[in-house]
């Protein structure tokens, strides 16, 4: 399920780069306590990983101005972000937490809740879709180098590893939620490789890059549909990786 999240406020809103971990917050505070301390603390565990599954976007919304003295985006008054699950109650907590929600803070930003919207389910039926990425999709590999400093690899688009560990990642995923092995497999290449544009954003003090721009995935269509509603790549409960059908 989506859910997009209008918020308004009185003054312009400015936001720090990397200011992803504030919707991250935004999110969990509109769970029910206990669901949020589980989810945040525990979540759905594949081996040492624990994943939240759910992913939301950045605002949809161009900054009015970016401040790059103060390294901030300022945007007008009035946004809205996107936020997707495969968990139907995770989706129906949020916007049932929203309806009696008064003020809210984004960073040093106060405003409200000023509408909320179910984006209506579109069931996928084909092997292959064209996605447009509305948040950077980033996987990485890790590795200790010989001095033991530990080293991040990103990988573009354009590298076979990127098709690769976006499959394997969603395995993961399929696993850690239903506790099964998945049967299918998906492959993601960009639409255009130049069109594909290198984000490199902040969130809690890590660097990390993604990309943007669209891509064809081809797979069964239960596995797209999963897909397409965790969120594709890495670090979706950190805003990466969320898309939309084109």
């Amino acid at each position: 399920m989506k859910l997009k999240i209008y918020i308004q406020s009185n003054n312009k809103i400015k936001v720090p780069y990397g200011f992803s971990e504030y919707l991250q917050a935004l999110i969990y505070n509109f769970l029910d306590r206990i669901s949020a301390e589980w989810l945040h603390e525990n979540g759905f565990s594949y081996e040492k990983r624990k994943f939240k599954l759910f992913v939301y976007s950045s605002f949809l919304e161009k900054p009015l101005k970016i401040n790059k003295e103060k390294k901030e985006f300022v945007f007008p008054g009035r946004v809205c972000f996107i936020i997707s699950s495969p968990l139907d109650w995770l989706i129906k907590q949020v916007a049932q937490n929203i309806v009696i929600s008064e003020e809210i803070s984004i960073g040093k930003n106060s405003g409200f809740v000023s509408g909320v919207e179910i984006i209506p389910e579109e069931k996928i039926d084909k092997s292959r879709i064209r996605i447009n990425a509305l948040s950077p999709i980033e996987v990485h590999s890790t590795h200790t180098d010989n001095e033991g400093v530990k080293k991040t690899r990103y990988y573009a688009p354009t590298e076979t590893e990127f098709s690769k560990m976006v499959n394997e990642n969603q395995h993961k995923k399929w696993k850690a939620l239903l506790n099964e092995d998945c049967p299918y497999n998906l492959s993601i290449k960009p639409v255009k490789s130049d069109l594909c544009k290198k984000q490199v954003r902040k969130f809690k003090n890590t660097i990390i890059e993604g990309y943007t721009g669209h891509y064809y995935i081809e797979g069964d269509s239960d596995f797209l549909n999963f897909a397409v509603s965790t969120g594709l790549g890495s670090r979706n409960s950190g805003g990466f990786g969320m898309v939309e059908i084109v």
